[in-house]
């Protein structure tokens, strides 16, 4: 008979699995870290019993995950109080290799001052002005950690439809364009631009993020309009990675997509 496990412990279980390894530490080791028995581990490890929530931080410290181990038990358990956007901003800063897909808008990481202003107004038209040009401005902050000169490699591609349709003002959509054309250029940010009439596209279930860390396994994250989620299971990164390989090479090429995007600069003139 075959056992039900939750999901959700298996998960858990797995990704204790990873770092234990990592650290070099072994079961027996954290058993008597914990006060428990070895089987008591291998049984979390194996997703057949839950780690109590008041010792998984200390979990966390002993097999030094910088947190990791945490955020992932609020976000399995505990969804509704995790801050995610500001969680997967200190991932996508401390990375080595971002791998971004975008198929409606320009990616946050990568927006305009103005043009995040015009997307959250949109999204959300009863946030309030000044509430806006705050997580505008915080948006581009964020932005800067990430594009600084030793920051992580960029990998983008990006749906036409992120420039053919206005968000905001044609001034907002020129600079938002030519704040990419310096990206680009500049060798920062390899971008592509996927064009319209692609069959099959193997991006229409919308953004995906896969992020690679020196010090952590690569995890893939999804987005929607309120909140996101990320795992670091090996199976599901590796058919992530693979929809962004046929992304990537169904695209236009960086130098193509300079071109297109000169183009959409100039129509919004």
């Amino acid at each position: 008979m075959t056992e039900n496990l939750d999901q959700s412990d298996v998960r858990f279980g797995q990704s204790m699995t990873t770092w234990r390894k990592r650290s070099g530490k072994t079961q027996q080791a954290l058993a008597r870290h914990l006060g428990c028995t070895k089987g008591h581990v291998s049984q979390i490890e194996n997703g057949r019993r839950t780690l109590s929530r008041s010792k998984v931080k200390d979990v966390d410290n002993f097999l030094e995950t910088g947190g990791r181990l945490e955020h992932l038990y609020s976000e399995l358990y505990h969804p509704e109080q995790v801050d995610w956007v500001s969680q997967f901003h200190q991932v996508q800063a401390e990375a080595e290799v971002i791998r971004d897909y975008h198929n409606s808008a320009v990616p946050g990481w990568l927006q305009t001052e103005g043009y995040a202003m015009s997307l959250i107004s949109s999204g959300a038209p009863w946030v309030k002005q000044e509430e806006v040009q705050k997580r505008a401005a915080l948006r581009v902050k964020r932005a800067q950690q990430i594009l600084r000169e030793d920051g992580p490699q960029c990998h983008v591609v990006m749906d036409d439809v992120a420039v053919l349709r206005p968000i905001g003002p044609p001034k907002v959509m020129r600079e938002q364009i030519e704040h990419l054309l310096k990206l680009a250029k500049s060798g920062r940010v390899l971008l592509q631009m996927q064009g319209w009439g692609q069959i099959p596209h193997a991006g229409l279930d919308g953004p995906m993020t896969l992020i690679a860390s020196p010090s952590a396994p690569e995890l893939v994250h999804f987005e929607s309009v309120y909140r996101g989620q990320s795992t670091d299971v090996p199976k599901v990164v590796r058919q992530f990675g693979t929809l962004f390989s046929r992304l990537q090479a169904t695209a236009r090429s960086p130098q193509e997509s300079v071109v297109f995007l000169k183009e959409m600069s100039s129509k919004y003139e």
